[in-house]
């Protein structure tokens, strides 16, 4: 019988658990292991192709090399449902990499992976990968690094900047926090600037966020005797100067500077900050996220609580300070490793651990607060199916030879309508990532398809494709209310969008592809809450505003070939798609009209007839 009982109890702890639901405005997807195995994974980092949101890279701290650690990679192609990867980057030659820790990784516009970390000879150490993983380049130090700790990085992922496509890293050192740059996909790095005042207090933990325009915001801990202070800095030309401050925003971190001492195991709530670039009202917005205590003036309301700071204005103040977790705050519950992400529609998304369904305070659970309101207000939406009592790690494979050191935070980011938590927990007895999503749900089912796209011969798209789709005011100038994005389905032409930001009104909805002409609805649409809309460009000229579409095997479509995004066709789209194609460029680029991975004269030719049609953007 005891045997019988404890099978039945075994069989119980492997079953997946599902999460009851919470909000009809979300879905938690199952949580599940990214890469198992039976080494050390943590310090966790996950990162979103800015141009295809299907791809996803994520990274850890493993303990492949013997008597050492070095960096595990995975990657998803398909929007984080398989992951495939390794436990150890390496070389051409199959050479491992050796690395320390505090590895950060990041998609580029061209696709190319770049993990930073702190190398063996503690610099700040680069390897990039050009082929999706398969191999990386050898470490490439950053020029100018004296000793470093705590790096991390960022690509500028807005196609609006004039700096799309470069990558920034920023570290601390003794003298400050330090900035460099790439512009090639990793392979070369400007000298390290300090972008902190130029004291040598401690600013261990610095954060780096790119704005729409391409401005890059850089922010720290400031914590000197007296009054505690998160630093912020500014650049808006790549970083070549700096505005900053180490007194930016006053705060009040946890009683050890941003830590706390848990089960003999060290676990912070450094300051993480994010930009809005949504398209919505916020567009533009800063966020920071950190865990503070309960002072005057503070939101806080116990000794570890997360706190929100927002600015409307670039970093010139910051008005809105919120708390984060809506838990119950009768009893001190621990809110820790806050990571930060703006999705499509502008909520703000803060993803942590969290203590308080524990009763003796030891064990957490992982949980996600989002906001629809700028940070006004939150809603919680637990994550995790499971608990976990973080503990040290083993004498022999502990990190820097801390015993209570397990690694700095975790990490979320945002593919298509899903926001992605990647953490690293003990529930195995091994430290492993998990991975969970979130899921915003749909709110309307829209069909349009780019002309170029469509395969006359299979009668299916090329390949899948984002598009960005508003609903704008109903009378004019027609403003942005809201905005969604969403893949193309390649059979189907179908695409799920959910917006948050609008409940019930009539809007036009217009909808952008990279380089097709946008289109506007004919009329404006009923958007009513918690229906879902459906509306088809593709089956009459009239879907959309001045028929400003074109007809493609019985299909209407979007017109292909603005290359430039300036709403219209003409001699400029053709001079860059020529070039490009002249040059041979592959891969995922504007010139490529027709979705095949290749600009050649194919694309040309549906630009030049577009042009001789006069192509050009059509609105109320």
């Amino acid at each position: 019988m005891r045997e019988k009982l404890l099978w039945v109890m075994i069989l119980f702890l492997f079953i997946p658990k599902t999460i009851p639901a919470q909000n009809p405005n979300f879905t938690v997807g199952q949580n599940f292991r990214i890469f198992p195995d039976t080494v050390v994974q943590v310090e966790t980092k996950i990162a979103t192709h800015p141009l295809n949101p299907s791809v996803m890279a994520c990274t850890a701290v493993t303990d492949v090399y013997p008597g050492g650690y070095t960096t595990g990679a995975y990657i998803s192609t398909n929007a984080g449902i398989n992951w495939t990867g390794t436990q150890a980057i390496k070389t051409q030659q199959n050479q491992i990499i050796i690395t320390v820790g505090n590895p950060s990784i990041v998609i580029d516009k061209n696709g190319n992976f770049i993990i930073c970390y702190i190398a063996a000879n503690n610099k700040v150490g680069v390897s990039y990968s050009s082929n999706s993983g398969q191999y990386w380049s050898p470490n490439i130090n950053l020029p100018g690094v004296d000793t470093a700790d705590k790096c991390t990085s960022v690509t500028d992922d807005s196609p609006s900047s004039p700096y799309f496509g470069r990558s920034y890293i920023v570290y601390s050192e003794r003298r400050g926090v330090y900035f460099s740059a790439t512009s090639n996909g990793g392979a070369n790095w400007s000298v390290a600037k300090r972008v902190s005042p130029p004291s040598y207090n401690s600013r261990i933990g610095a954060s780096i966020a790119v704005g729409v325009s391409g401005e890059i915001y850089v922010i720290w801990p400031y914590l000197p005797e007296t009054n505690d202070y998160i630093g912020f800095a500014k650049s808006t030309n790549g970083g070549l100067s700096w505005d900053s401050s180490d007194t930016a925003i006053p705060v009040d971190p946890l009683p050890f500077d941003f830590r706390v001492n848990l089960n003999l195991v060290k676990l912070n709530g450094l300051p993480v900050i994010a930009v809005d670039k949504s398209g919505s009202d916020r567009n533009g917005y800063l966020y920071i996220a950190a865990s503070e205590k309960k002072a005057s003036g503070n939101p806080a309301l116990d000794n570890c609580d997360i706190v929100l700071h927002a600015s409307s204005n670039n970093g010139g103040s910051w008005g809105i300070k919120s708390k984060v977790n809506q838990s119950d705050t009768l009893n001190l519950k621990y809110q820790l490793f806050p990571a930060l992400c703006i999705d499509n529609f502008g909520g703000v998304n803060v993803t942590y651990i969290d203590t308080r369904n524990t009763a003796t305070n030891d064990s957490f659970q992982v949980y996600l607060s989002h906001s629809e309101n700028g940070g006004t207000t939150f809603q919680d939406i637990i994550i995790s199916d499971h608990k976990f009592k973080l503990k040290q790690l083993p004498v022999e494979k502990k990190l820097f030879g801390v015993p209570g050191y397990i690694g700095t935070g975790i990490g979320s980011a945002i593919s298509n309508n899903k926001i992605f938590s990647f953490w690293f927990d003990n529930y195995f007895e091994e430290y492993q990532g998990w991975v969970a999503s979130v899921e915003l749900n749909t709110r309307m089912t829209l069909i349009a398809i780019p002309q170029g796209y469509l395969n006359v011969n299979t009668g299916q798209l090329n390949s899948k494709d984002t598009i960005k789709v508003y609903l704008r005011s109903s009378s004019a100038p027609f403003h942005k209310v809201d905005s969604a994005t969403g893949i193309m389905d390649s059979v189907n032409f179908t695409c799920k969008l959910s917006f948050c930001n609008v409940n019930n009104g009539i809007f036009y909805i217009n909808v952008c592809q990279r380089n097709s002409i946008e289109i506007w609805s004919r009329n404006p649409v009923p958007i009513e809450n918690n229906s879902n809309l459906s509306y088809d460009f593709t089956n009459s000229p009239t879907q959309a505003f001045g028929d400003n579409q074109v007809l493609v095997q019985n299909k209407w479509c979007m017109f292909s070939g603005d290359t430039n995004r300036d709403g219209m066709i003409d001699a400029a789209d053709m001079v860059s798609i020529k070039n490009d194609a002249s040059a041979f460029v592959s891969g995922y680029v504007m010139t490529d009209v027709n979705g095949d991975g290749i600009t050649d004269a194919s694309d040309l030719l549906i630009t030049l007839n577009n042009n001789l049609n006069f192509a050009s953007i059509m609105t109320p």
